[in-house]
């Protein structure tokens, strides 16, 4: 009998828009009331902290809310009524010989739940060991072996005892092709914004492996495999027993299930209970016993309608769901399910056609500490499993992208287009590429410490920007603590204005874009001037210890006096820009110098990834969390840092499902009065962003995030097609357009405008790489 819990009543679930329009009313009233907040922040600002950080724990612990319990959400046996049974249904079957066949299904070693070789073990202790059973057919499936050399040598081994099996073959396209899973989360934004770092570590490895289902699904191929298995054995025999690779029938174990069968015949499944094994050559003898408590394997009559449920992945429970969806009682009854859990199935009439027949042996998984019972063992199997899971597939994936990254070294600029460029001078963009890079020979090194004063610190080799509309405060002596003064621009903090040299924002932009067409152009037209002044660039920046930039942002959008003069987290945007730049640099031949750079940018990536500044940026929902996963992608993909460009991958897919609703929209770039202007370039931040992670080998374009990055692209091009009707109060250039029509032909193979009319460079605040044609991830139409 299953227990019957008491049920919560949940709250329901707010849509991305009705959150966007509250954020849009709580904005508008701190608008307002912005004067009054500033002069009272000294007060204000410890107890708003005190509250932000209140509220989310507060968030935290209802977000972890289980769901139920299993039991409790599948409902009770004793209330379902038996179904009417088909008599002549009935006695046809039982009329059937009682014939059996056995598939056990073999999958991978997951690593450090099983020990390495453990299944190939496994299967020789059977087969050598293992007697006839009667009336049995032993078959065999191996599911998605991805090791070639020990899938064949789980062959040899079949063949030489001449046994019958399938092969569900492992395609390595398939699975980078598999995104990531965020249907059972309620808000995608939990893996972007902070909630990962705030609850507890077993929870937050549950979630990360949750994120992984549809890739696990495709691997582990659990209930997959155990259908298939289930139908191949219906084409040999009565009673049908799918069971894992790891079960193995003494001769006294196989008469007790087969005599248990044989007297309840009109069931249709029969549970069979496991005992663990510690040293498989216990099984050896033939008088030993053991204890038969673990969770039990799964035999079915021909008849039996019900199948595993292949939502539920590997290590969240998918054998299970069947248990509680037939009532059967044990243990799993209990389990909590997550609040990101798919829920069990309804208790189904099949509960009553269920028995109970034999045991059956598990073979020693190759971890002695795991294979003790008791409720500590199993949460360490529990652990180790969600690990091996995790590292498995995160392995597989990584064997891609590092051979992608070995064999380009590019990421951004498609070299086999720039060989086709450089051949042809008459080419637009070649004559305003060779036009850029003699002006950009024409100007100075640029030096972080060439400013006139330096940032709060007090280190000219420290980054500085002020903050654009925040001025000293006219009614304190020093001025202190700055004061906002919206649309009034403190002078210098445009680029490339007069006075801009004061800061080092217009310098940053000018050696990202000087250094790029000054390497184009030396691989364009092979002449060494270019590249020496490229490398000049690069060495004065970030090598030299005089001249070099410290590798941070803690000086970028200074507000005086606030925050002991660090600057905001919306600073960290100001290096967006190093996707096409550090591409650029690797067409440089000086392996000296890229070391260097490699130096400064493994420093500044630690800092993104480490600061508060950091993990403010990455937390936005905005086009300032795009930029931050772009750029530090870029650094990682450059570094040949294959785990950070995982978690990127990881973090943006589930960030543009959570902030772009599936028709496209983007609610939070609607907030600004510059709304087609921040919808374009947050776009084009995210195909920039895409664009990267294919070039390394990663596949977010197949995934559900990249069908929805498409809708935003097809919804953008088509509100400003039929003429933008939402706040923008500067002129928008339409050209803009282009490139991002340009990647949805690239993805779709369809799009509207034509390219010859678009520039080959556009303004930095654009979004668009110089000379973007000659990168990769763009159709170009002529």
């Amino acid at each position: 009998m299953i227990m019957k819990l008491g049920t919560e009543a949940r709250k329901p679930t707010r849509s991305l828009e009705e959150r966007i329009r509250r954020k849009k009313r709580r904005n508008l009233i701190l608008i307002l009331l912005s004067p009054v907040l500033v002069l009272l922040s000294p007060v204000l600002l410890p107890i708003y902290l005190v509250m932000r950080n209140r509220k989310r724990k507060m968030r935290v612990a209802g977000l972890q809310r289980p769901k139920g319990r299993m039991g409790e959400i599948a409902g009770s046996l004793a209330s379902v009524a038996p179904a009417v049974r088909d008599e002549g249904e009935e006695e046809r079957v039982n009329s059937l010989p009682d014939t059996f066949a056995l598939c056990r299904i073999i999958g991978n070693d997951l690593i450090p739940r099983h020990a390495a070789g453990q299944s190939l073990a496994n299967l020789k202790f059977i087969l050598e060991n293992e007697p006839e059973l009667e009336n049995c057919t032993k078959l065999w499936i191996l599911n998605r072996i991805f090791d070639p050399d020990n899938e064949a040598k789980l062959l040899s081994l079949l063949d030489e005892h001449q046994q019958t099996y399938e092969r569900i073959p492992f395609d390595a396209d398939e699975l980078q092709t598999t995104g990531y899973d965020f249907e059972t989360f309620e808000n995608p934004l939990v893996f972007s914004d902070g909630t990962l770092d705030s609850v507890e570590a077993e929870t937050r490895a549950r979630m990360v492996t949750q994120a992984y289902r549809a890739k696990n699904n495709y691997v582990m191929n659990n209930n997959g495999a155990r259908n298939a298995a289930l139908k191949l054995c219906l084409h040999h025999a009565k009673w049908a027993l799918p069971f894992d690779g790891n079960c193995y029938f003494t001769k006294n174990a196989w008469g007790s299930f087969r005599d248990d069968v044989v007297a309840n015949r009109d069931k249709r499944y029969f549970t069979v209970p496991m005992a663990r094994m510690q040293d498989n050559a216990d099984l050896l003898d033939d008088d030993a016993t053991f204890n038969a408590t673990e969770e039990p394997q799964m035999a079915f009559r021909c008849d039996a309608p019900l199948r595993f449920d292949e939502t539920h992945p590997y290590g969240r429970r998918p054998k299970v769901e069947l248990f509680v969806h037939l009532g059967i009682e044990g243990p799993w009854q209990y389990w909590l399910v997550d609040f990101f859990d798919s829920p069990p199935r309804k208790v189904s009439p099949e509960g009553h056609r269920v028995a109970q027949a034999g045991w059956v042996a598990r073979l020693f998984s190759g971890q002695s500490g795991l294979e003790k019972e008791g409720t500590k063992s199993l949460k360490n199997r529990g652990l180790a499993r969600n690990e091996a899971i995790r590292a498995t597939l995160d392995m597989l994936e990584a064997s891609k992208v590092t051979e992608k990254l070995r064999g380009h070294g590019h990421f951004f600029y498609d070299p086999d287009r720039l060989d086709v460029l450089s051949a042809n001078f008459s080419d637009p963009d070649y004559i305003a590429l060779l036009s850029a890079a003699d002006e950009a020979l024409t100007r100075g090194l640029y030096s972080v410490t060439d400013k006139p004063e330096p940032a709060p610190s007090g280190d000219l080799n420290d980054y500085f920007h002020p903050a654009p509309y925040w001025w000293p405060n006219p009614k304190k002596k020093d001025g202190l603590p700055y004061i906002r003064q919206d649309g009034k621009r403190v002078p210098g903090t445009r680029l490339y204005e007069a006075d801009s040299d004061r800061y080092d924002r217009t310098r940053l932009q000018r050696l990202f874009d000087d250094t790029t067409v000054l390497v184009l152009a030396a691989r364009a037209t092979g002449e060494k001037k270019y590249s020496d002044k490229a490398e000049s660039l690069i060495q004065t920046w970030f090598i030299n210890a005089e001249t070099r930039m410290n590798p941070n942002l803690n000086f970028a959008q200074v507000r005086r006096g606030h925050q002991d003069d660090k600057g905001l987290h919306h600073g960290v945007i100001e290096t967006k820009d190093f996707y096409f730049f550090l591409d650029a640099a690797q067409f440089l031949e000086n392996e000296v110098l890229i070391e260097g750079l490699k130096t400064w940018c493994s420093e500044f990536l630690g800092w993104l990834t480490t600061s508060e500044q950091g993990a403010d940026e990455c937390r936005a929902v905005n086009n300032h969390g795009t930029c931050f996963d772009l750029q530090t992608a870029s650094i990682a993909a450059f570094l040949n840092d294959v785990q950070t460009l995982q978690e990127i991958n990881l973090r943006a897919q589930a960030r543009i499902l959570g902030t772009i609703t599936p028709s496209g929209e983007q609610p939070h770039e609607m907030e600004r009065t510059l709304t087609q202007h921040y919808c374009t370039f947050n776009v084009q931040s995210w195909i920039n962003l895409f664009n990267l992670l294919e070039s390394v080998g990663l596949r977010p374009w197949s995934s559900a995030a990249g069908e929805r990055l498409i809708s935003a692209m097809k919804h953008l091009l088509s509100e400003s097609g039929e003429g933008w009707s939402h706040p923008q109060i500067e002129p928008f250039n339409m050209a803009r357009l282009v490139p991002i029509d340009c990647a949805l032909r690239e993805r779709t193979g369809t799009g509207i405008w034509k390219t010859e009319d678009a520039p080959c460079c556009y303004y930095p605040h654009d979004g668009v790489a110089p000379f973007w044609r000659q990168a990769s991830g763009y159709r170009i139409a002529q």
